[in-house]
């Protein structure tokens, strides 16, 4: 880059100089060097088209390095650890205890009416638009029978099942591997939770179709087969 500049001054002394023998205006002669010594200097002088276009492309990787604030927010964006994910559940169903519940009918009730997202547990629940509150009723009566008749536990939580909040159990509902209720569409499929001594697990419930009866083919910590 030194080299580059000796070498535009040089030019602007010589341009100077043959002007001079020319016996031309004197005052032309100043403004024409004034010109010449204007003209920028950059690092790109006496670099190859293939070396400038280099050089931008760098400059423009360094540009879209994150700042801090665009770190963040990839950092926001990152899947939650399952120790973060474990806390946020805690705080949640900590306020679900204490919420007023849902009646769903026929002595059933749901867990009380908290808002996931303000604890910052997301999932997607468009799914259950797609059962009216017979057919959750429904499925809650199963569930809290197969806890109780047939695991024989009886949960110290408020409700002996709850609506499953854990969005690792709630994937059933998009993966294309289904474990436990491969061959079953998303809207014959429902996920409950329950506590057992301290440890929430899952019910996995499907039917044949709308107005078959539901059936809990698997409970544990997770969709797939764990003994598989």
């Amino acid at each position: 880059m030194r080299n580059n500049k000796k070498f535009i001054v040089a030019m602007a002394c010589m341009m100077a100089m043959g002007l001079t023998a020319c016996g031309g205006n004197n005052s032309n002669i100043d403004n024409d060097i004034q010109e010449v010594k204007s003209i920028p200097f950059t690092e790109n002088a006496g670099k190859g088209n293939g070396d400038i276009e280099k050089q931008n492309a760098t400059e423009a990787q360094e540009t879209l390095l994150p700042s801090d604030g665009q770190q963040g927010a990839q950092e926001q964006m990152a899947p939650v650890s399952d120790e973060k994910l474990e806390e946020k559940l805690a705080a949640y169903r900590e306020a679900r205890e204490n919420a007023k519940p849902t009646s769903l009918g026929n002595g059933v009730t749901m867990g009380g009416s908290v808002s996931e997202e303000e604890y910052g547990i997301l999932y997607d629940a468009g799914i259950l638009s797609t059962f009216d509150s017979r057919e959750m009723a429904e499925a809650y009566g199963t569930a809290i029978s197969y806890v109780e008749d047939t695991l024989g536990i009886f949960p110290e939580t408020r409700d002996t099942v709850y609506h499953c909040v854990d969005p690792r159990i709630w994937a059933i509902y998009e993966a294309e591997d289904k474990g436990v209720a491969n061959g079953y569409e998303p809207e014959n499929i429902y996920v409950c939770e329950y506590c057992d001594d301290g440890t929430w697990q899952y019910l996995i419930l499907v039917r044949d179709g709308k107005g078959s009866a539901w059936e809990v083919i698997h409970h544990g910590s997770s969709y797939m087969d764990e003994e598989g």
